[in-house]
């Protein structure tokens, strides 16, 4: 897709943060990575008591003050999650994901960011 790196990144940077949360708490409750979203929730929204919902939240609202995108204005549709997510399974990006995201939860990040 014709799109900008930065913007792209942006627009799927808050439904990525949702599917790994909801993916560990289901498969890997004891992982370090959930605390550190909860660091991520503090930091960004500047309040003691922030969990992951409250980035998601902070970041939601920031793309949109930003009028970032959704990833539909790049010329995505539906039909194209199943190429996206094969190339994006095999990016080099997602090894540092503190956990592998199914086909379904990849899908669902996509579907959250079109």
């Amino acid at each position: 897709f014709d799109a900008p790196h930065g913007a792209v990144c942006a627009r799927l940077l808050a439904p990525v943060i949702e599917g790994n949360v909801r993916a560990l708490e289901e498969r890997l409750p004891q992982s370090e990575a959930l605390a550190r979203y909860d660091e991520v929730a503090i930091l960004l929204t500047g309040r003691s008591d922030a969990r992951p919902s409250a980035a998601v939240e902070w970041l939601d609202r920031l793309c949109q003050d930003l009028e970032v995108p959704q990833l539909s204005a790049y010329g995505m549709k539906r039909e194209d999650f199943d190429r996206v997510v094969s190339q994006a399974a095999a990016a080099s990006s997602m090894k540092a994901n503190p956990i592998s995201l199914t086909v379904e939860e990849l899908r669902e990040v996509l579907d959250q960011a079109l």
